[in-house]
């Protein structure tokens, strides 16, 4: 009775290990040009699009635009002062994929 209890949460705990997110989840959403600052501009993934009922699969399409590109985030622009217009554009921040060298400075003495 033990040994089945202790399988069944064994299995539990490692199937809970097991969740892999979708790519379009780990885009970044930013609406602010600051954030983006540092990071590589890879192009606009959508027109400017209102942003009332039925934006939600635009953004998907932004979002799912964004990974296609190899981008980690996606600026959406605004472009009316109320937000009802906006822009996505896709950006790759920080050093996922690429080789970083590193400098190690040591004082003397």
């Amino acid at each position: 009775m033990q040994r089945a209890l202790l399988a069944s949460l064994l299995l539990l705990g490692v199937s809970a290990c097991g969740y892999r997110p979708d790519p379009e989840d780990l885009v970044k959403v930013v609406d602010s040009p600051a954030d983006v600052r540092v990071c590589q501009r890879l192009g606009e993934v959508s027109p400017v699009v209102p942003t009332t009922p039925g934006f939600g699969s635009a953004f998907d399409g932004m979002k799912e635009a964004v990974v296609a590109l190899g981008g980690t985030h996606l600026y959406l622009q605004q472009t009316s002062r109320d937000w009802s217009l906006v822009r996505g554009i896709a950006y790759r921040c920080g050093t996922r994929g690429t080789v970083t060298r590193q400098t190690v400075i040591r004082a003397k003495g």
